[in-house]
C-alpha cells in the first residue's frame, strides 16, 4: 500500500453517505408522488400501518393493494432504511474520522432523519397541512447535507490543495455558489407552500406565490449561466468544478422545461396559444399518469439543483479558499503536497 493511500481516513463513512444519498435522492421522488396523489393519508395510524408493526406489514397487501396505499407505506419504508444508514454512517464516522467537525455533521443528519420522520408521523396524526409544508422543506435540506458530507468525506477533498490564486474571481466564486444555493432552497420554500396551499387561501396568495416562483427561477437561471461563464476559465480545469457547473445547466435547463410541462398539464396552455390547434384542442388531465410523473419530477429536478449547488460551493470554497485559511481547516489529514502531485500526474 502507497504513503498516499495510507494517508486518507477510512472510507466506510463515505461509502455509507453515498449509500444514504442513493436511498434519499428515490425517497423524495416518492415523497412527492405521495403528495401529487394525495396519498398522504392513506395510512391513517402511524409509526404502525393498520395496526402492524410497520415492517411486517403483509407484503401482499402491500404491493397488490391500492396505490396509495403502495406509495404511502413504501414511501415510510425508505425512510426507515434512511434512518438506519444513518445510524450506520454515525458509528462509522465517530469511530474512524479525525476531522471533529466531520463527526458533528453525521451526528447532525442523524438527527434530522429522525426528525423528518416525526414531522412525517405528525402530518398523519394531525392531519395538518402546516406540518406537511415543513415536511416539504426539511427533505431538501437533509438531502444537501447528506451531499455536503459525501463531498467532505471523499477522496477529492483530501486531495485538493487550497490555491494562492488572489485574482479578482476568487470572491465571486466562493460567494456566487453560496447565495445561488441560498435562493435554490428558497425556491423549494416557495414550491412547498404552493403544493401545500390551503383551499381555503384566497386566489391572491397563489398568483403571488406564482409570480414569485417564477421569479425567482429566472434569477437562478440567469445566475447558473453566469457561473458556467465563470468556470470555462482556464484555472477551473481538472479541479471538478467545470463539471458541476455543466450540470447545473443542464438541470436548470430541465427543470425550466418541466416547470412549463407542469403549468400545460395543470391549467392547459396559455391564452395566446389557442391559436394552434394543439393548444386549442388539448384537455387538461386529472390526476393521469403523465401529469403525476411531469409534476413528481419537477420537484425533484429541483432538489438536484440544490444538491449540485452544494456540490459546487463546497469544491469552491475548498479550491479556492483564502491562503490565511488553509492552516487551519482539515488539519488532521496528512496529504503532503507531494502526495497531491504524484496523484495528479497518476490522473494525467
Amino acid at each position: 500500500m502507497n504513503q498516499q493511500t495510507d494517508n486518507l481516513p477510512s472510507r466506510w463513512p463515505h461509502r455509507l453517505a453515498c449509500l444514504l444519498a442513493a436511498v434519499v435522492f428515490p425517497l423524495i421522488w416518492v415523497g412527492g408522488l405521495v403528495t401529487t396523489t394525495d396519498a398522504g393519508m392513506a395510512v391513517p395510524d402511524w409509526p404502525g400501518t393498520y395496526g402492524y408493526n410497520m415492517f411486517l406489514y403483509p407484503i401482499e397487501t402491500w404491493l397488490y393493494g391500492p396505490f396509495d396505499l403502495f406509495i404511502e407505506h413504501g414511501h415510510r419504508l425508505l425512510g426507515a432504511l434512511a434512518g438506519l444508514i444513518a445510524i450506520a454512517m454515525v458509528v462509522a464516522t465517530c469511530t474512524t474520522e479525525r476531522r471533529p467537525w466531520v463527526k458533528r455533521l453525521a451526528v447532525a443528519l442523524l438527527a434530522l432523519v429522525i426528525f423528518q420522520g416525526l414531522l412525517g408521523g405528525l402530518r398523519v396524526e394531525l392531519f395538518a397541512r402546516w406540518i406537511a409544508r415543513i415536511h416539504g422543506c426539511v427533505g431538501p435540506a437533509f438531502f444537501v447535507a447528506v451531499i455536503a458530507f459525501c463531498v467532505a468525506t471523499s477522496r477529492w477533498w483530501h486531495q485538493q490543495n487550497k490555491t494562492r490564486d488572489q485574482t479578482r474571481l476568487r470572491n465571486g466564486l466562493i460567494w456566487l455558489p453560496i447565495i445561488m444555493l441560498g435562493i435554490s432552497y428558497g425556491q423549494l420554500v416557495i414550491g412547498a407552500f404552493l403544493r401545500h396551499m390551503d383551499e381555503a387561501a384566497p386566489p391572491a396568495t397563489y398568483k403571488w406565490l406564482i409570480v414569485a416562483h417564477i421569479s425567482v427561477a429566472i434569477f437562478i437561471a440567469f445566475g447558473t449561466f453566469m457561473q458556467w461563464i465563470i468556470s470555462r476559465q482556464k484555472m477551473f480545469h481538472r479541479v471538478g468544478i467545470r463539471a458541476s457547473a455543466n450540470v447545473l445547466v443542464l438541470l436548470v435547463l430541465s427543470q425550466i422545461s418541466l416547470g412549463i410541462g407542469t403549468w400545460v398539464v395543470k391549467f392547459g396552455w396559455p391564452g395566446w396559444f389557442r391559436q394552434f390547434n394543439f393548444a386549442a384542442h388539448f384537455i387538461v388531465p386529472e390526476k393521469s399518469l403523465l401529469q403525476m410523473n411531469l409534476i413528481t419530477a419537477h420537484v425533484v429536478v429541483g432538489s438536484l439543483i440544490l444538491a449540485f449547488w452544494t456540490i459546487h460551493s463546497l469544491r469552491c470554497n475548498r479550491r479556492f479558499a483564502a491562503v490565511r485559511n488553509c492552516s487551519t481547516t482539515d488539519s488532521a489529514t496528512s496529504i503532503t503536497h507531494s502526495d497531491i502531485h504524484a496523484i495528479t500526474a497518476s490522473d494525467a
